[in-house]
């Protein structure tokens, strides 16, 4: 069998994909990827360590990381029956999807939103409904309720607060959704500890209700690469079916479960971040840019008919931002992430210097 030959063998909807791309870059100022720009203290870190040396490495991690499920369940008001802990958010929503998935269901997705739902989707080869956000940017959950009433049980997948735009769904409008959708809602929570509304009390009423989260965000566990989904304990145990056995690695486990036992301090970066957004969002109202619009996430969408030159300048400049230009809708937008006191003020200066 040649190349040839052996490529044609791989699945056509995968075969049809793009890659999940990102270009390895390590500038001065890295505000391109909303991640928590707090590391963690070295007194923790060497802690942390001391416990890996005296781990034993040829032995296998515990089947179920149960204490980190215990601390996640205090850190979310449920219990551990009701969360699984993944390899990242995005490995749970693959679960999610191979499990939810009805054959030739199809997958409800607001647009624009993080392009790995759709990359999962295609890959399932499920029908993708688009669902476009408002020129706001809102959630348009009049047609989101019509979709889930003409599309009757489909996955739903929604992000709130929504990457790359920044805009959330109230408890109002999850309430008028659920009320309607007679599927799986999928809910990505990434970000919602920097605002917008907690969803974990509806679970209680609604077992087709999903939340993801993750420890790259609020937390600032990016390089852990851990997330967990929270849901009713019985949907929760089915889900368990298709995990696979020892996803999580015993590092990432006793890591996690450190960093959360540190509340107080992830409470206080979180607000730190939230003022440091409001007052980033009130600078850069100030500029000539086309638009500039609200978050309640740790990173602001802005819009500028320059895009490219100014996100050349500020590449020049050793500050990175994300070009998400490429997304339906969103010509012309950049998004920036919030970074630490000195570094949102070397961006200020840099585009102060930039519109002169």
């Amino acid at each position: 069998m040649n190349v040839v030959q052996a490529l044609a063998l791989i699945n056509k909807c995968v075969r049809g994909l793009s890659a999940y791309h990102l270009e390895p870059e390590q500038p001065r100022i890295k505000l391109n990827q909303n991640e928590n720009p707090f590391d963690w203290p070295e007194p923790l870190k060497r802690e942390i360590l001391d416990f890996c040396l005296h781990r034993p490495w040829n032995r296998y991690p515990d089947f179920v990381p149960a204490q980190l499920k215990e601390t996640l369940a205090s850190y979310t008001g449920l219990s551990a029956a009701n969360i699984i802990v993944g390899n990242g958010s995005n490995e749970m929503l693959l679960v999610l999807l191979i499990a939810l998935s009805q054959d030739g269901g199809a997958v409800i997705i607001n647009q624009p939103t993080f392009t790995v739902y759709s990359l999962l989707a295609n890959g399932l080869n499920r029908p993708i409904k688009s669902i476009w956000l408002t020129p706001e940017p809102a959630f348009d959950v009049e047609a989101l309720c019509r979709a889930a009433s003409e599309n009757q049980g489909a996955v739903m997948i929604l992000c709130s607060p929504n990457n790359p735009t920044g805009n959330s769904l109230s408890e109002k409008d999850l309430r008028e959704l659920l009320a309607v959708h007679q599927g799986f809602l999928l809910l990505d929570q990434a970000y919602v500890e920097f605002g917008g509304y907690n969803a974990v009390p509806l679970l209680k009423e609604h077992p087709n209700l999903i939340i993801t989260r993750t420890f790259s965000k609020a937390i600032g566990g990016a390089g852990l690469r851990l997330g967990y989904l929270l849901g009713t304990a019985e949907v929760v145990a089915e889900l368990n079916k298709i995990k696979l056995p020892y996803n999580i690695n015993f590092l990432s486990d006793h890591i996690a479960t450190e960093l959360l036992n540190h509340r107080t301090l992830i409470e206080e970066r979180v607000a730190e971040i939230a003022e440091r957004r409001d007052n980033l969002y009130a600078f850069l109202k100030t500029l000539p840019l086309t638009n500039v619009y609200p978050s309640a996430a740790n990173f602001i969408l802005i819009r500028y008919k320059k895009k490219d030159d100014l996100f050349g300048f500020l590449r020049n400049k050793g500050i990175l931002l994300r070009d998400v230009s490429g997304y339906p809708t969103l010509e012309g937008c950049l998004r920036v992430s919030v970074g630490t006191a000195d570094e949102d003020k070397a961006l200020q200066n840099a585009l102060s210097e930039y519109f002169r």
